[in-house]
């Protein structure tokens, strides 16, 4: 687990447009005009996978064309009146799991990148996680540094933990599925919610809460024997202050693949890694 990870903005949309290529707070060019991360795979001859349970429609656009990229792409979307898996599906990010272990394995090369693009924890909470997630109560709870000021409130919150809850088990089984081969998971967040940290709404929000998200590296026993060196350098930057939008100089390198873009003191894992770096935010600096 990482320390001190941001996203660069508070939305999907907004995030997409530097998080899988060397577009950052820095750069002035349109972000479709660096080279991303997605195609880097493919052309040092991995077989590239996309796997999408988050909508994709008129409001993701920049998702659509980043995911489009990848060879084979899988939109596993189900809700209300939206039906592209069968009915026994549900709407929960679990399906991604079922999908890929009857669908994926056969398909792998000596050499894959895998996305899973899950729906996570956005609003509305309460249709997040399955009802056999409903764990946490109000009760359970404490309200004392938040803006919740009613049962309303309060049960939103409540929701948005068992969301969380729910994550972990669905995350808990994608580590599961790589646990016996030589792979490294990456799971990070596009952005956080602000509930009702800031102030008296949730959501969205470029706010502290709204931009701090978890990041979180998962080694398999195996990648553990034959890389070693690789555990080190992450176990050294856990706790360094990093913004997503910097990504690619990390992960690309630190599975060995090398650009004329990258550079080192964006790479998270290098000791040359600017621990200065003013991390800028929605057009604005964010304390460190």
């Amino acid at each position: 687990m990482f320390s001190d990870t941001i996203s660069k903005e508070g939305s999907t949309s907004d995030v997409f447009e530097s998080l899988l290529n060397y577009s950052d707070a820095e750069t002035t060019k349109p972000w479709y005009h660096y080279h991303n991360m997605i195609d880097i795979f493919k052309r040092s001859h991995y077989e590239t996978f996309w796997l999408e349970k988050q909508f994709v429609d008129q409001w993701s656009l920049i998702q659509d064309l980043v995911s489009s990229r990848s060879k084979n792409r899988y939109l596993l979307q189900r809700d209300r009146n939206r039906y592209f898996l069968p009915k026994e599906w549900t709407s929960y990010d679990e399906d991604i799991l079922t999908f890929y272990s009857k669908n994926i394995p056969s398909q792998l090369k000596s050499k894959n990148f895998i996305v899973f693009h899950l729906r996570g924890s956005h609003k509305t909470y309460s249709e997040r996680f399955p009802q056999s997630f409903a764990k946490f109560k109000p009760s359970d709870l404490s309200f004392s540094n938040l803006h919740a000021s009613n049962d309303r409130d309060k049960q939103i919150v409540a929701d948005y933990v068992n969301s969380l809850y729910y994550n972990d088990f669905v995350l808990n089984g994608i580590f599961n599925l790589f646990k016996d081969k030589d792979a490294i998971v990456f799971y990070l967040s596009d952005h956080a919610q602000d509930i009702f940290e800031s102030g008296p709404t949730y959501g969205h929000s470029c706010s502290k809460a709204g931009l701090e998200i978890p990041f979180m590296i998962y080694v398999s026993d195996i990648f553990k024997e034959k890389h070693p060196e690789k555990v080190e350098l992450i176990k050294n930057a856990l706790n360094k202050p990093f913004m997503s939008d910097d990504l690619i100089h990390s992960l690309l390198p630190l599975v060995g693949i090398h650009t004329k873009d990258e550079i080192e003191s964006k790479n998270l894992f290098s000791p040359k890694f600017d621990t200065q770096r003013k991390r800028t935010t929605c057009r604005c600096g964010f304390g460190s």
